[in-house]
């Protein structure tokens, strides 16, 4: 008797996930090319985005005049983890998943440990400032990158969740 109950409120909420006009649109999404294309784009404009913020942050930490603290900005935050829910949402397929969610594991660990870099160097001078420009640089780089790609993660990991969930 639990059984039938279970498997009946089961697929009444499968019923409402997956004709929910938002999901149906999700999975239009990822299986389409544009899609996937969309997805490739907002990776590449994250990784750019990443980029500029080791840029600045290197800079900073030369005492070239910019002020330290650009990865702490809302606004870059709140862009990198919007780029990551769209890039988890929409590019990333099924048959993806596994595979993706081990590099963001990577990822992710790499940050944290590169992330010590930032505390290399300390100088203003010749091959002191180019030490803390590279490491402030990757260091601030890596937790930018972790930034978009934690979210996508969690988006890719809530779908592998719920799907092993539904076969089980």
């Amino acid at each position: 008797m639990a059984e039938k109950t279970i498997s009946t409120v089961d697929e009444r909420l499968e019923g409402v996930i997956l004709k929910n006009p938002v999901s149906g649109a999700v999975n239009k999404a990822t299986k389409s090319k544009t899609g996937k294309t969309i997805g490739a784009y907002l990776f590449i404009a994250g990784f750019l985005v990443a980029v500029i913020v080791g840029i600045l942050a290197g800079l900073a930490a030369t005492n070239v005049g910019l002020k330290q603290g650009s990865l702490n900005d809302p606004s870059i935050l709140g862009i990198m983890a919007l780029i990551g829910l769209v890039i988890g949402l929409v590019n990333i397929s099924d048959k993806e998943a596994i595979n993706f969610l081990i590099g963001a594991i990577a990822i992710n660990v790499a940050a944290v440990g590169m992330s010590n870099l930032m505390f290399v160097g300390g100088g203003t001078m010749g091959i002191q400032q180019l030490v803390s420009f590279v490491g402030t640089f990757i260091g601030t780089m890596m937790q930018a990158i972790a930034m978009f790609v934690g979210p996508a993660a969690v988006v890719v990991g809530l779908k592998v969740v719920y799907s092993a969930a539904r076969k089980a």
